[in-house]
Formats: structure tokens, C-alpha cells, sequence
């Protein structure tokens, strides 16, 4: 879903033609060259802020920003080391995400398989194969 996303927006503005907020054409070679490096791969995208910032952008006007927002909270959820805190990052990413009561509900099979008794016992990986769907 995001490669296509990242194919759109770059026939919507090619590289040349990406602008700041204020309206002014991106200044320098960096811009261009970083521009490019998001359109050859989502992961390029994804590691750089402004890419990140952009790209949400892009994914508000099309209705679909809780994936990437999904996808980056789950990344953040893999670097935890504490016990606690992965519980609590777990238990948010179910509320905000994967529940029926989701604010900002992603689309991915397997979401109710997750219970209350899964979140308290959180491993690293447990949303990977839900992250992956989103990709």
C-alpha cells in the first residue's frame, strides 16, 4: 500500500517541484538528492524526518496517515527495553490502532487475536506481523 502511496505522490510532484510550507521551492542539491533517495524505497523515506513529514502529509489528504503513524509507533515499540514501559506502548498502540474502538483504526487481519492477557506480556515483535500488512 505505502509503495504505491510513495509512487503517487512522486507523479503528483516530482522532485523538482517539492516545496516547503511557506511555498518556496526547496533549496539545494540535498533536497533533490533526498527526494530521489524516498522514491527508490519506503525505508528511505521512513528513516528520514522530513520524508516522514512529508509523506504524512500526503497520507492526511488520501485518509490514510494511521498506517505510517501505526508503522513508526511500532518501530518505537521494538527499541523498548523496559518491561513497563513496553506494556504501556503495547496497550496504546492496541487502543489507538487495533481495537474496534480505535480512534485511528488500521486495517490489518489478526488484530483480534490480541488480548488484554497478550498486551501484558508485550515482546519486541508482537506487532510484526501487523506492521507488516501496512507496508
Amino acid at each position: 500500500m505505502f509503495t504505491r502511496a510513495v509512487s503517487r505522490l512522486s507523479r503528483k510532484r516530482p522532485p523538482s517541484d517539492i516545496h516547503d510550507g511557506d511555498g518556496s521551492s526547496s533549496s539545494g542539491h540535498q533536497s533533490l538528492k533526498s527526494t530521489a533517495k524516498w522514491a527508490s524505497s519506503l525505508e528511505n523515506l521512513l528513516e528520514d524526518p522530513e520524508g516522514v513529514k512529508r509523506f504524512r502529509e500526503f497520507l492526511k489528504k488520501e485518509f490514510s496517515e494511521e498506517n505510517v503513524l501505526f508503522w513508526l509507533a511500532c518501530e518505537d515499540f521494538k527499541k523498548t527495553e523496559d518491561k513497563k514501559q513496553m506494556q504501556e506502548k503495547a496497550k496504546k498502540i492496541y487502543m489507538t490502532f487495533l481495537s474496534n474502538k480505535a480512534s485511528s483504526q488500521v486495517n490489518v487481519e489478526g488484530q483480534s487475536r490480541l488480548t488484554e492477557k497478550i498486551l501484558e506480556e508485550p515482546h519486541p515483535l508482537m506487532f510484526q506481523k501487523l506492521q507488516d500488512q501496512v507496508m
